[in-house]
């Protein structure tokens, strides 16, 4: 570790040794601060940053010194193909042209947000072969609307009043362009989902007149719609705007770009057109992606949930919509549609492979599978995948030994585009919830030092489209039959009776229903939230077949089918995350997630005269791990304040429980755009409690000792962002671990001050 940090530090002092000016030619000057400095009060926000056009070169963590970019190019020779030229970033020069035309942008930046009277200054500052930009920004007074008026043909302004609430302009807010624009797009939405099919925002005009409210800082806005403009000799006309109603839909599934619109037979299906060369789905399959029929107003959003429906089905590389004018006699403007579709290949084959670090715990995981689309010619991809794993992990004595863990398996799924149930459901289900259903059945198996198990089971899952932000599933019957084979005598000493008693074999049958809300509308939206949750009841179809066909174990007296303890249990985990997004590059994460497990009825246990009620270990919670309590491995935390982690050697126990909270805080930003490496600092803290008779005055759940019982750690972590997949390096360091409160040394922090305890995870994708 003390390596690692004199490398570390080593590195700092080179790249700030640097001499960032060395390829900056004799008359001309790095570019080393641009900032903005409004003279009237405040700070400019991220917006008004990104007018600059030009930026100095990045720093590392806001210091100014360090500036890894430019110190990594400053070790070539300053040509283009050289090594470390090509992996760092070349000095900014000071470009006067565009600092001026900076200045001017500014200046219009802050008249569209209202500042009709905003003058900017630029100073540069020359010090050396550095240079710095300031740009001086006297605001004034900002313009407020102080009343609207409206000149729309009476069909839109009919649609615009009825969706008034959901405008984007107030009477009193402030003038500012960017709401114009929102609202300009927010009418283009709302007129094409009526019908208007070639509306566009540009045909609204918007004027902002002062005149009438001399010095008061007020403005009158005026909406203007004339129609659709059209040039004629010398001058502008406009038609009038009409809506469109869909004529006839054509599909064509076998589309080919080499020879469009050759397809040798036809068929008609519910109104549709089928076009192709040899039908290979049932048309069923294409006719329930589609949103919109013959007859139907012209609906935009009707169009993007047919593109979007194609493209959960998998089965299609390319998925085309084309519109043509149809030309009639009757008066009412139609539109022919063609949908074009490319299909993949009827078979294909994928692996995957990956070096995984968790906690330290080096391993390998990889699979291979086979995918059959469209087995009964309705769109229904039969899948079948082997995976395998070996990782070393520590055993539960002790963190320093490392013991292999070898885990291997295989699944057979099916996947259905529709629900799978007895009966046709043809317009039975609307089409927007873009129903689907799964059946798989599985197997594997985990062997370690101190344990070795099989598990092996099957699914029966619905999943469904609430809306474009919300999504449900059912797992009407999830079945699963764990067999633990060996166990070792030193690892069961090491557990207390409640671990003893759910870390055996079990057979679960459950239930479940997943929901999942996402308020990310697009990847420039600034604030947004995720929740998530998923609601588990098992044990009610076991509890009549264990009393028909059960048995009682003699051991602790829990009733079994098929020799395995059979369970009874509700569970609940809950997850809500906060994003706030200051700028393109950087994120604000806060999330809160909450679980808790109540056994009942089938997992009422009498051991050595005592009563408990557990839950299988599989359902157990834990805390710590990757993306969880980063500074403590998984398990390896938790318990209230229960002693789980020793710091004096590499002994350590491990903790389950059946009530958990969570709490995280992440900021992340960039940190080299070359490598796309971006930075994250973050805050974890929370626990988990046993209930239900199982706890004890150390692991017991009591409000009032919330702060009391909670871990807290923090950190750092790199990001490497390639787009298809990030690969995440985090570093935590534990701060307050509650086991060693009754000692008065739960900030660990002070009182174990020892770099060993540092925890490392190596990950793919963002943790939450």
């Amino acid at each position: 570790m003390l390596k690692r940090l004199l490398t570390g530090s080593l590195l700092l002092l080179v790249l700030v040794g640097c001499k960032y000016s060395r390829y900056v030619p004799d008359d001309r000057y790095l570019l080393w601060k641009s900032e903005i400095d409004l003279v009237d009060g405040g700070s400019a926000d991220a917006l008004a940053e990104g007018v600059i056009r030009q930026q100095p070169n990045r720093r590392f963590l806001f210091i100014s010194a360090l500036r890894p970019g430019l110190g990594i190019y400053s070790w070539g020779n300053g040509e283009e193909d050289n090594f470390w030229s090509q992996r760092g970033k070349a000095p900014v020069i000071l470009d006067e042209v565009k600092a001026e035309r900076s200045s001017s942008q500014l200046q219009l930046y802050y008249f569209n947000k209202g500042y009709f009277q905003a003058k900017v200054d630029k100073e540069v500052v020359y010090e050396g072969k550095k240079a710095e930009v300031y740009y001086r920004v006297r605001r004034g007074p900002r313009y407020k609307i102080d009343s609207i008026s409206y000149n729309l043909p009476s069909a839109l302004e009919k649609l615009r009043l009825a969706e008034q609430k959901e405008t984007e302009l107030e009477v009193g807010d402030f003038y500012d362009l960017n709401n114009l624009d929102q609202e300009r797009i927010r009418l283009k939405r709302l007129f094409r989902n009526h019908g208007y099919f070639d509306f566009s925002e540009g045909y609204i005009s918007f004027d902002a007149d002062t005149n009438n409210l001399p010095g008061q800082h007020k403005i009158h806005l005026k909406m203007q719609v004339r129609g659709i403009p059209k040039k004629q000799g010398d001058s502008i006309v406009y038609r009038p705007i009409k809506p469109y109603f869909i004529n006839k839909v054509t599909i064509i599934p076998d589309f080919n770009f080499q020879n469009q619109n050759r397809a040798s037979d036809s068929s008609e299906y519910l109104g549709y057109q089928l076009k192709y060369d040899s039908l290979q789905y049932n048309p069923r399959y294409l006719t329930d992606a589609v949103h919109f029929g013959k007859g139907d107003l012209y609906r935009e959003k009707n169009i993007k949930a047919t593109s979007f429906h194609f493209g959960g089905y998998k089965a299609f590389n390319v998925t085309e919509l084309n519109f043509n004018k149809y030309p009639n006699d009757t008066g009412r403007s139609l539109l022919d549609v063609e949908i074009r579709l490319v299909p993949q290949d009827k078979r294909s084959f994928n692996t995957e492979f990956e070096v995984t670090n968790t906690s330290g715990n080096y391993g390998l995981n990889a699979s291979i599978g086979i995918i059959n689309r469209n087995l009964f010619r309705g769109g229904e991809a039969l899948s079948f995948k082997i995976n395998g794993g070996l990782e070393y992990q520590p055993t539960v004595a002790n963190t320093e030994t490392l013991s292999r863990t070898l885990e291997y398996g295989a699944e057979v799924r099916i996947d259905f585009p529709r629900f799978l149930l007895p009966f046709n459901s043809v317009g039975l289900i609307p089409k927007r919830m873009r129903p689907r259903s799964n059946l798989s059945i599985y197997a594997n198996r985990t062997t370690r030092i101190e344990f070795d198990r099989e598990t092996f089971g099957g699914r029966i899952s619905y999943e469904w489209n609430e809306s474009p932000q919300k999504t449900h599933q059912v797992d009407l019957l999830n079945l699963s039959f764990s067999n633990l084979f060996a166990i070792d005598d030193f690892f069961i000493s090491q557990l207390d009776e409640s671990q003893i008693l759910a870390f055996s074999s079990e057979f679960i049958s459950s239930t479940s229903w997943k929901f999942t809300y996402t308020g990310q509308e697009s990847v420039s939206q600034r604030y947004y939230d995720f929740f998530s949750s998923d609601l588990e009841l098992a044990g009610n179809f076991q509890s009549v077949l264990v009393n028909n066909f059960g048995n009682e174990d003699p051991f602790n007296g829990n009733q079994t089918l098929f020799g395995a303890p059979a369970f009874q249990f509700a569970r609940i985990d809950l997850d809500y995350r906060y994003y706030i997004k200051p700028s393109r590059d950087q994120l604000y994460v806060f999330r809160v997630n909450a679980g808790y497990v109540l056994p009942y009825g089938l997992s009422d246990i009498d051991f050595n005269g005592e009563q408990y009620r557990l839950p299988p270990f599989s359902r157990f919670f834990f805390i710590g791990g990757t993306n969880d309590l980063r500074a403590w491995p998984a398990y390896r935390a938790g318990g209230g304040i229960d002693r789980v982690s020793s710091y004096a050697d590499s002994s350590s126990s491990f903790a389950i429980g059946t009530l958990k909270l969570l709490g995280n805080i992440e900021y992340r930003f960039p940190i080299w755009n070359y490598w796309n490496l971006k930075g994250a600092l973050f805050m974890d803290f929370g626990n988990i409690w046993l209930t239900g008779g199982l706890e004890t005055d150390k692991n017991g759940f009591n409000p009032q000792n919330l702060a009391r019982d909670l871990y807290l750690g923090t950190g750092a972590g790199l990001r490497v962002d390639l787009d298809f997949f990030v690969i995440r390096f985090d570093v935590g360091l534990r701060l307050r671990d509650p086991g060693y409160y009754e000692v008065g040394e739960e900030w660990v922090v002070l009182t174990k001050p020892r770099f060993d305890n540092l925890t490392y995870n190596i990950a793919l994708g963002y943790p939450f």
